[in-house]
């Protein structure tokens, strides 16, 4: 018998089909499980299959309305490059919980991306909320889209990374 634990622990070992197979399963005797379509979005995520991830996560979404839902689906949407997608999202996620450090981490960036004044505002919304979790978001972005790009000088890498780690 397939289990929710069973998908988590497949997710977890990175065997994106193997628990998007199970998830299938669960999800044809029980189909109103807002966390079975969440958790399969989040494998179509992986596989990178973006319509069939929106698809689950807008599932789960008009079962139960959650924040985590929100932000997952507005990492799928930034993940894609649709800057207002994402924007949204995160605005849904923050109407539910307003000083989540994630939410305003990600719309800071979304702003970012399209050049936003308001970008500021919410990093600074993100540190007030959560310090320690801000830090490593941003030190995981920087790693993912700035450490390896050639366009930056070392000194001005250097520079970033001095920072963040000045960053209480």
């Amino acid at each position: 018998m397939d289990s929710v634990d069973e998908a988590k622990a497949l997710l977890a070992q990175k065997k994106f089909r193997e628990a998007a197979s199970m998830l299938d399963r669960m999800i044809l005797h029980t189909d109103d499980n807002d966390d079975l379509w969440y958790l399969r979005g989040i494998t179509s995520l992986k596989l990178k299959n973006y319509d069939a991830a929106m698809e689950a996560f807008e599932r789960a979404l008009m079962i139960g309305r959650r924040s985590k839902y929100y932000i997952i689906k507005g990492m799928a949407h930034f993940e894609m490059f649709d800057m207002d997608g994402a924007e949204e999202a995160f605005k849904h996620s923050l109407a539910l919980e307003p000083n989540d450090p994630v939410s305003h981490f990600f719309l800071a960036l979304c702003y970012m991306f399209q050049d936003d004044p308001r970008s500021g505002k919410h990093l600074k919304l993100a540190y007030e909320s959560d310090p320690k979790k801000t830090k490593a978001l941003l030190m995981n972005f920087y790693s993912l889209f700035l450490q390896n790009d050639p366009r930056l000088t070392p000194l001005l890498k250097s520079k970033m990374e001095q920072r963040m780690k000045e960053l209480k």
